[in-house]
């Protein structure tokens, strides 16, 4: 179970990659849009938790790049935001 803290920093992962539609987010760019969001500001720790339950629930896709992970949402993320958002 989720605690809301948690539940709130899903949000700002989901409504972050869902406004930018079909695009790839840097994982960087990511996780300074989830601190700006959320509040009290999320842990480096917290918010790559977030990023792993997402994942693991297939929510979102990762794609590794010479850059870095570059993230978007899943058709599964889509319906969690049509029932959390």
């Amino acid at each position: 179970m989720r605690t809301t803290h948690q539940h709130r920093i899903d949000r700002a992962l989901i409504k972050t990659l869902l406004d930018i539609g079909d695009y790839m987010l840097p994982d960087t760019a990511l996780r300074n849009e989830i601190e700006h969001c959320v509040h009290p500001r999320p842990t480096d720790s917290e918010i790559t938790d977030a990023i792993r339950h997402a994942d693991t629930n297939k929510r979102i896709t990762g794609v590794r790049a010479e850059t870095g992970i570059k993230w978007k949402i899943s058709d599964a993320g889509r319906a969690w935001a049509a029932e959390n958002l």
